[in-house]
């Protein structure tokens, strides 16, 4: 009711020269309008309209189905004249916003012009990119005023030097924008090649401003070139990794990167691989993603773009042919080796990229003697061992989503509270925890180094986490520091650590860190063994070698992590499973983590959940 009123004094007040609001009069757009309505009260206007079957529809469906009856025209006499098409579909649509707007009663909102300037003030303090109706970092920050959340403490480092200019700020939420919408036309279905057009016409209007870009960041011999503030002589500064982020080249980099996306849907190839090697010719923004671009690279040359075989050929039709294909196998392998080369490319890719240099060297028969050998080629992921148990399925033909399965009580769980119960008869406790195990034990073992004061990276006070935090720049900035904890984690120095920063954050909202598992499980999992080698926990060198993967590759790196976290008291014991069930396949992540984990002697299975009563395979 104060909320109705409110908008009735605003509204009355509110005139079509106010700079700052507009009423419900300045509405025109009736797709706009529709949005304004609750669910309920579309369906009742869809169904004052004529509109039928509205059972189980989703808002935009009804919305779609009310704008299709507005568009047709109903009566058409004969003896009156009737006006054009066009104007009587005017006449419609702007008769249905008066009808939604008695619906919604007065309304007021922000004019477009204030609300870009509340928006540009929102990414310049919040450092974070926000469009219309997306105000989750404001309501964070008010939630956190009131005590309602609480963020880790801190020294807030504020840096003033992130955006260069006024129009800098402007530029980059214009490219935000375009990746936004580019976005959205990207998650389209590959069959719907009308959205994959419309993504390609918007990426080449930008075509050209990524490729001068490009010229900007390499020398007359080719070299890349730091990355810079303008200015001259001593007025240069330049940009850290980190920072980038924020420029508007690093939006262009995203956008060519949808772009290629959207040449290959359309099965544009030679597109698709001119705007990869755009992107492989620099290294200012985006390394985390160059292993998928040589990935795909290499893919293109490979199978897409090398020459077809014709039936029939003449002897030196077929002879060119084949010096062809062979070149363009040749072309990819170069590929490979300038990956395995490239100290950016992470573990996934080069195991990736390993695979696809074998089998282009075993199309091109080569010798063992001339196979490309690097310290780097990862071919094979360290097998973990395998378990079988049994359950029943519940078989529902309307769900959607993970199986259900008949748990010890009666009551449906997944396939990991399945596996869990069996693993509890066998005399363990666990969590099913997934990544988040790994996570908090990263998060509180480097709590003092993820908030360590550097310039720029704790800008406000609403951060779970700095603002390098994802991408390689979070290592390399606090190398020192992070190497010097790794050794004092490998040496058994870390129980003391994990105690002091559980209780000195504990409820915070923190990067990585679920407060649902307790200080005493953690210790547990984590815990050095006084009696080796019998005790098998993960200890200081697994814990090392955890810490260290996440410290350098924490995007890419924080998910795949086992699914269970077990541990026996009488066997003492620890030990990660990764449950997988009927159909179900390691993922690469998966595989990655399993490998890191036995390679370094933690213990991990795969549970294999399988149909059928466990009585019958006792």
């Amino acid at each position: 009711m104060v909320i109705e009123q409110s908008c009735k004094c605003l509204s009355t007040r509110t005139s079509s020269h106010d700079p700052f609001v507009q009423s419900e009069a300045e509405i025109a757009d009736s797709e706009e309008a529709l949005q304004l309505l609750t669910l309920p009260e579309l369906k009742a206007l869809a169904k004052a309209r004529g509109i039928k079957q509205l059972t189980n529809k989703a808002k935009e469906a009804i919305c779609s189905a009310i704008l299709k009856s507005a568009k047709q025209r109903t009566v058409v006499s004969f003896f009156r004249k009737t006006p054009s098409a066009d104007d009587s579909a005017k006449q419609r649509l702007d008769s249905l916003v008066r009808e939604i707007t008695k619906l919604t009663g007065p309304l007021v909102r922000l004019s477009p012009l204030t609300a870009e300037l509340f928006e540009r003030l929102h990414l310049v303090f919040f450092r974070t990119p926000t469009f219309r109706g997306d105000d989750t970092p404001m309501k964070v920050a008010v939630l956190a005023t009131i005590g309602q959340i609480r963020f880790p403490r801190y020294n807030v480092m504020r840096s003033h030097d992130l955006f260069a200019s006024r129009d800098d700020v402007i530029q980059y939420k214009a490219l935000l924008e375009v990746d936004s919408q580019m976005s959205e036309l990207g998650s389209a279905l590959v069959k719907d090649t009308e959205k994959h057009k419309q993504g390609w016409d918007l990426f080449l209007t930008y075509r050209d401003m990524w490729t001068h870009h490009i010229k900007t960041l390499t020398d007359k011999d080719g070299h890349n070139r730091p990355l810079t503030f303008g200015g001259t002589g001593d007025e240069v500064v330049a940009i850290e990794y980190w920072k980038r982020r924020f420029t508007s080249g690093s939006v262009l980099a995203r956008i060519a990167e949808r772009g290629a996306k959207f040449a290959a849907n359309l099965k544009q190839f030679a597109d698709e691989e001119g705007i990869l090697q755009s992107l492989l010719a620099q290294t200012a923004y985006r390394l985390g993603k160059r292993g998928d671009w040589y990935e795909r690279l290499i893919l293109l040359h490979s199978a897409h773009l090398k020459p077809k075989r014709t039936k029939g050929g003449k002897g030196s039709e077929k002879q060119t042919a084949d010096a062809l294909l062979r070149q363009a196998l040749l072309t990819a392998r170069d590929l490979c080796i300038r990956a395995l080369n490239d100290q950016h490319i992470g573990r996934l890719s080069l195991h990736s990229i390993s695979r696809q240099m074998r089998a282009l060297e075993a199309k091109l028969a080569f010798e063992e003697d001339q196979l490309y050998q690097h310290s780097r080629i990862l071919l094979e992921w360290e097998p973990a061992p395998e378990r079988t148990v049994y359950g029943v399925r519940i078989n529902d033909r309307n769900r959607r989503g993970p199986s259900l399965w008949d748990g010890n009580d009666e009551v449906p769980c997944s396939v990991e509270r399945l596996a869990l119960w069996r693993y509890q008869s066998l005399g363990y406790n666990g969590l099913h925890s997934e990544n988040a195990m790994a996570t908090t034990l990263f998060s509180l073992l480097f709590w003092d180094i993820i908030f360590h004061p550097l310039p720029g990276t704790l800008d406000t006070e609403y951060q779970s986490r700095p603002l390098d935090m994802g991408n390689e720049s979070f290592y390399f900035s606090r190398q020192t520091l992070i190497d010097e904890r790794l050794k004092e984690i490998a040496g058994g120095e870390f129980a003391d650590i994990i105690l002091a920063n559980y209780d000195f954050g504990y409820g915070a909202e923190c990067v990585g860190v679920s407060w649902d598992i307790t200080c005493d499980q953690l210790l547990i999992v984590a815990k050095v063994s006084i009696r080796p080698p019998r005790i098998e926990y993960i200890g200081g060198y697994g814990l090392a070698a955890i810490c260290k993967v996440l410290a350098r590759e924490y995007r890419s790196k924080s998910s795949g992590f086992p699914d269970l976290c077990l541990w026996n008291s009488v066997t003492e014991k620890v030990m990660f499973v990764e449950v997988k069930g009927p159909k179900d396949k390691l993922s690469d992540s998966q595989r990655d983590w399993i490998d890191i984990l036995i390679s370094n002697g933690v213990s991990v299975e795969v549970c294999l959940v399988r149909e059928g009563d466990a009585r019958d395979h006792e």
